[in-house]
């Protein structure tokens, strides 16, 4: 691979531009710069404290199981991947109805296993109706300055442009997988809570996984890496999962407050990806009876749970 198509890939240089544009690769140079900054501050300064943390969860059987069950919710995105080994073609339809209905799932967990304990904590309310405004907020923020696509790339893309796009969508779900690990982390105190989380959670990681893998293997890579990238994208789940339960812990409001924080984080997830995602690929009515429909009966799953 030559240095320009690298370029080109990265989005320095646009196809049919000749050299490089000077801004850009002044901005890469720098973003290069504070990122190995960053990794040699954390290697010699934040590895000693994340090795105490890593101990602190593995003895602590609460923490430790919330950590498990975002695991088991991140690995769903390799069942998207494996979803694509045995697929022919990939019917917009279902998947339409499948992401709504993960949908649903998840805003009945955002508010009965996460927003309605926060606000029941004792003295917590206004922090949790803050907290939820700033979970919603920061991933507004998130959306609007994180370069992505939602649609899997279409065959009207080629070359460096539609590797771009496929690259930029796998590291742009990867991250906001960190979140949703936040809120599995975040309800470690209701263990039926974390449990309707991460389950509705990794519902909704399966389609996920499947369009990282589509994409990925739309760009001329072979299926099965397609699906192993798919799986590793959920994998910082439990990355998420840990610092959910470390600020949980550390702070006496902090677990109302992480409950209420994740809620709206999942809420953006939902109003502003996942239902809109779901309308393109099957239509409005459909859209919103599965989703209504799935979560009435994830509601009433759950207050049977006692979450």
């Amino acid at each position: 691979m030559t240095f320009q198509t690298i370029t080109r890939i990265a989005g320095l240089n646009r196809m049919g531009q000749p050299g490089l544009d000077t801004v850009r690769v002044a901005r890469a140079a720098m973003g290069v710069l504070i990122a190995g900054f960053g990794v040699a501050v954390i290697s010699s300064e934040g590895a000693p404290l994340v090795w105490a943390a890593i101990q602190h969860i593995l003895a602590t059987p609460a923490q430790l199981q919330a950590v498990k069950l975002s695991a088991i919710a991140g690995a769903a995105t390799g069942l998207g991947g494996l979803a694509l080994l045995v697929m022919k073609k990939i019917d917009d339809n279902g998947l339409g109805l499948f992401i709504a209905i993960a949908g649903g799932m998840m805003a009945a967990a955002a508010v009965i296993s996460l927003f309605l304990p926060a606000i029941q904590t004792e003295g917590a309310l206004m922090l949790a109706l803050v907290s939820a405004a700033a979970g919603y907020g920061v991933m507004t923020i998130l959306d609007q300055t994180l370069p992505h696509e939602h649609p899997v790339a279409g065959h009207e893309m080629a070359g460096a442009e539609r590797t771009r796009m496929a690259l930029l969508m796998t590291i742009a779900i990867a991250l906001h997988n960190v979140p949703e690990g936040f809120a599995v982390g975040a309800s470690m105190g209701n263990i039926n809570g974390a449990s309707g989380t991460a389950l509705s959670i990794g519902m909704q990681n399966i389609p996920e996984g499947l369009i990282v893998a589509t994409a990925l293997w739309s760009i001329g890579i072979h299926k099965a890496v397609a699906a192993s990238a798919a799986l590793a994208t959920g994998l910082v789940e439990p990355v998420g999962a840990a610092i959910g339960v470390l600020v949980a812990e550390a702070w006496p409001m902090g677990t109302p407050a992480s409950m209420a924080f994740a809620a709206g984080a999942m809420a953006f997830v939902v109003c502003n990806e996942m239902i809109p995602e779901s309308i393109k690929m099957t239509g409005k009515i459909k859209t919103i009876y599965s989703a209504g429909i799935s979560t009435v009966l994830t509601a009433i799953a759950l207050a049977w749970m006692g979450a």
